[in-house]
């Protein structure tokens, strides 16, 4: 089948709709499938299958952050044209401006995915479901509850929820060392990156303490670096949808400490190794990261708690979506 994927926000800055999508088709090329990836960015992509980069992305400040778009109309063109021939075209945040929403609306045979958590207020309900109002038939998706219930409000309708997913990871043996890691932008206020550095400077001496806080790092660095962790804390104060750092932590055998946020919650089983604070309290942070390192998890309970979130589980349930939409 030829799937064509359209990620809205630029490949250049990491994020985790990027992330899935990338991680999506990788699974669907290795299943036989022909995935092509469609995203505003500069920089190609390194992949077994073609990812198209139409060129620079506009910010656009929304829910707490920026969010990078294809606003240009000649990318819309060009994102049309290039799903033509697909069999199938599926759009991540389809109500966005820009490319995404310009493909959606001429697919033929649709497929969207709702990922973004957020209030939707009256006047901007009103605008999101015009919006929708002129996408065609679709099979509807959400990657969790929170963001089912924002896709309700700005679509009128309730998509069915399948998770975000990973390919899971080889094991790899920790180092004897502890060490502390957090995985966002520090750029984005909502990822809590300056309570990580107050962890850091109150246990400096007691475990080893990386970030990567650029968005830019590669999907090798990120794996190498929860490969070598002990412990992710995600210190995220709001605005989250699903988790995914933490899935691909836990798939690394890392424990968790992360603000006790609904969407978290969702996506960390009761069996993982997790310890939950206040969002933004560093003294409760603190203690919890403490009791996390005092008794470090067996990697391999970390990583059975990463497996129902295997591309290997959700990658066929996207699949008959698929064929859904497609007739087959």
């Amino acid at each position: 089948m030829r799937i064509a994927l359209v990620n809205p926000y630029s490949f250049d800055v990491a994020g985790g709709v990027g992330t899935h999508v990338l991680g999506l088709a990788t699974w669907l090329h290795d299943a036989g499938h022909e995935p092509l990836v469609i995203g505003p960015g500069r920089h190609a992509v390194e992949t077994p299958f073609p990812v198209m980069v139409l060129g620079p992305a506009v910010g656009v400040p929304f829910n707490g952050s920026t969010a990078r778009l294809a606003l240009g109309p000649r990318q819309a063109a060009r994102a049309r044209a290039l799903v033509g021939d697909a069999d199938v075209v599926h759009v991540h945040e389809p109500l966005t401006p820009g490319m995404a929403f310009a493909v959606a609306r001429g697919a033929r045979r649709l497929v969207v995915t709702h990922h973004a958590h957020f209030f939707v207020p009256a006047g901007l309900r009103a605008l999101l479901r015009r919006r929708s109002s002129a996408l065609p038939v679709r099979e509807s998706i959400a990657v969790s509850a929170a963001a089912a219930d924002t896709a309700h409000q700005a679509t009128g309708s309730r998509p069915d929820i399948i998770p975000n997913a990973i390919s899971l990871p080889t094991p790899s043996p920790k180092p004897d060392w502890a060490t502390v890691l957090f995985v966002g932008r520090a750029s984005d206020p909502r990822k809590g990156h300056t309570l990580f550095r107050v962890l850091a400077e109150r246990l400096r001496g007691e475990a080893r303490f990386v970030e990567l806080a650029d968005g830019r790092a590669s999907a090798a660095a990120v794996a190498q670096a929860m490969d070598e962790a002990t412990v992710l804390v995600a210190p995220n104060l709001g605005g989250e949808s699903f988790g995914i750092v933490l899935v691909e932590a836990l798939a690394h055998g890392c424990a968790i400490v992360a603000s006790d946020l609904p969407a978290f919650r969702a996506t960390v089983g009761a069996q993982a190794p997790v310890e939950w604070f206040a969002p933004g309290d560093a003294d409760e942070a603190e203690r919890a990261l403490r009791r996390r390192l005092a008794v470090p998890p067996a990697p391999d309970v970390a990583r059975r708690a990463a497996e129902a979130y295997s591309l290997d589980v959700i990658g066929p349930r996207v699949l008959e979506r698929y064929a859904r939409a497609s007739g087959r």
